[in-house]
């Protein structure tokens, strides 16, 4: 290209000379050279001593991008000696607005000058491009000086269909300069603030508001041996301003990004990279990409001391949206180490003190959470974490500790004891891994276990119900989750109130998700009447009763169907019942029952013995049937 301009600046002041008062047009079809390519070039000069420029171009594309319908006009238009000057032209390049522009070119100097200049409602603005050159290489400069973005914004080429979000506001200050030889470019260097910057796309899922950055960015490329080799540095200040990027939302505060490393060929090396993020903390790292497949190769992280309140509530609660920890808070700080090669994950080191987890809906908290969780694709690493309370529910739990086992991309424990009130409960030969199979994305786990005696009258209180007397004891089968169902194979078998329970079929759909849905059959066998019915205002009973719950149906914990039957155990055993027992039990038949009972003998006594007691039920479509 500049061999060029050097073959037709002679040409062209010759001839502007010779023909001063006639209409000159110069047509070029196609212009080829390494850095710009144009097609349909045509100058004109006209008026008096050829003082009127006009340039039209058909298409520019410079480094593969491409502008089309370029036009550039200058009424006031002088050649003296080696120079071209032009003091008014205007570049217009739809669907920017036009832009004013003002140059000097010098072929004896090797220098060439271009000033835009443009005045707004709100502020004058000014870019500068200069360039220079000769026998040691070539200088370009662009200096901006409040710059409007919204200016720039039609002449910003769009490649390969990529539609960039648009620059609504903003104003840039600062200096790019380009140096280079005839090998092409060696050395770049930009400083620039932005500030008030505003962009959107037409999707909505990309936008920013009143945004103030700074970029400072070096880049210089080898000598020798080393030409292809390329080493940068760069550095961002993050002053304010709102991003929106699908899904996530930062309020820029004294956000810093600062970088080094390498470009050779398509791979780019990031030796050294530093990141420091308010309410959340500073992390180290590195890697290595493949820009010529756009692929993360290698790369390693490192943070000692993240504040876990913002890496959640900033970075990790818009990808929990729609899932079961959606409303999920935590406190406390956390470490990370995160080490990926060869396009896979190798290891992972999680490092969390004195944190906390809550359920915002109240199901579940653990607090005083310290764990040392080592990860690695291959081998067996053991983890140290400890909770020091924590509460399902409305049940509170003590301290312990859980000894994780982890080998690659499965978990398991032998054996755990956690203590519920003054009771434990006992989980073993835990096992979870990830599973893909049947439609079913997520994790797969089982375990057994069992619970110790509990008091019902502590365990009664914590859950804010009725008082109970008596102990809750039981075993527990083999228990899975296949990622949307948690299934017991055989029964959960509890002792309470001096009987048995067995749970049998016992289905969870969808366990943590807003409503789930609960089946399972219930068999109550010799149910001590007396600790029974001394729980409720219901009159004292003495004896024993067998009950059964078949087909039962929960969704979101509330019944929806079942089939009930209670019955005397068979067997010799006291059997008294009192006044208030009987009109509680009567009144289940209507109003007209417990009448009856009252106008007959039975009424004169307190107490009395009875042979047999026995009533079913049945629940449908939000309608009871009872029978004696």
């Amino acid at each position: 290209m500049i061999k060029l301009v050097k073959i037709l600046t002679p040409f062209l002041i010759a001839s502007f000379s010779a023909y001063a008062e006639s209409r000159i047009t110069l047509s070029i079809d196609d212009v080829q050279s390494p850095f710009l390519n144009s097609k349909g070039v045509q100058v004109s000069l006209a008026g008096s001593r050829a003082s009127v420029l006009e340039i039209k171009l058909g298409e520019m594309e410079v480094q593969g991008k491409s502008w089309r319908d370029l036009r550039f006009s200058c009424a006031k238009f002088q050649v003296t000696g080696s120079a071209v000057r032009c003091e008014k032209g205007v570049l217009r390049v739809s669907p920017a607005p036009p832009l004013p522009v003002a140059f000097l070119f010098s072929s004896a100097d090797k220098t060439l000058d271009v000033q835009l200049q443009a005045t707004t409602d709100a502020a004058s603005e000014g870019w500068r491009l200069s360039a220079r050159w000769g026998r040691a290489g070539w200088e370009g400069r662009l200096t901006a000086a409040n710059g409007q973005l919204a200016q720039l914004q039609g002449l910003l080429p769009i490649a390969g269909g990529e539609i960039l979000p648009s620059s609504t506001k903003g104003n840039i200050n600062g200096k790019i300069t380009l140096r280079g030889n005839a090998d092409g470019v060696a050395e770049i260097s930009a400083n620039v603030a932005v500030n008030e910057l505003a962009f959107s796309d037409a999707s909505g899922l990309h936008a920013g508001e009143n945004i103030g950055v700074e970029v400072n960015i070096n880049a210089k490329r080898g000598c020798g041996p080393t030409r292809r080799l390329w080493e940068w540095q760069t550095g961002v200040n993050w002053l304010q301003g709102e991003v929106f990027w699908q899904p996530l939302y930062f309020v820029g505060r004294d956000y810093r990004f600062n970088a080094s490393g390498d470009l050779y060929e398509t791979i780019l090396r990031l030796a050294k990279g530093n990141l420091f993020l308010k309410d959340i903390g500073e992390m180290d790292f590195s890697g290595v990409v493949d820009t010529s497949v756009t692929s993360l190769r290698d790369f390693d992280l490192r943070a000692d001391n993240l504040e876990l309140g913002g890496v959640f509530s900033q970075v990790l609660k818009p990808f929990l949206v729609n899932t079961p920890f959606a409303e999920l808070k935590a406190e406390g700080r956390a470490g990370i180490q995160w080490q990926f090669r060869q396009g896979a994950h190798q290891s992972l080191n999680v490092n969390l003190h004195e944190t906390s987890f809550e359920d915002g809906h109240g199901r579940f908290a653990f607090r005083g959470v310290n764990a040392r969780v080592p990860w690695r694709a291959q081998g067996l690493t053991q983890t140290g974490i400890s909770i020091r309370s924590s509460q399902l529910g409305k049940l509170p739990i003590g301290e312990f500790e859980v000894p994780l086992q982890i080998d690659g991309p499965n978990f398991s424990i032998a054996r755990m004891v956690v203590p519920v009130l003054d009771g434990k409960l006992t989980l073993e030969d835990f096992n979870a891994s990830p599973q893909t199979e049947g439609g079913l994305n997520g994790w797969q786990w089982q375990l057994s276990g069992g619970l110790s005696p509990i008091s019902m009258e502590k365990l009664t209180e914590a859950l804010a119900t009725q008082s109970m007397k008596g102990t809750l004891s039981g075993t527990i089968p083999r228990v899975s989750y296949n990622g949307s169902a948690v299934e017991v194979d055989g029964a959960l078998l509890f002792k309470v109130f001096d009987g048995t329970v067995k749970l049998g079929n016992l289905k969870v759909l969808d366990p943590l998700g807003p409503a789930p849905s609960f089946m399972a059959d219930l068999d109550m066998r010799n149910l001590d009447l007396n600790q029974l019915t001394g729980t409720f205002s219901f009159g004292s009973m003495q004896g024993r009763i067998d009950a059964t719950v078949n087909g039962l149906e929960l969704f979101d914990w509330k019944p929806v169907k079942f089939d009930a039957s209670i019955r005397s155990s068979a067997g010799n055993y006291p059997r008294r019942i009192s006044q208030a027992a009987v009109q509680n039990i009567s009144s289940l038949g209507g109003s007209g029952a417990a009448a009856a009972i009252q106008r007959s003998f039975l009424h004169f006594f307190d107490q009395f013995g009875y042979l047999e007691i026995g009533w079913s039920c049945s629940l449908r479509h939000g309608i009871s049937t009872w029978a004696g």
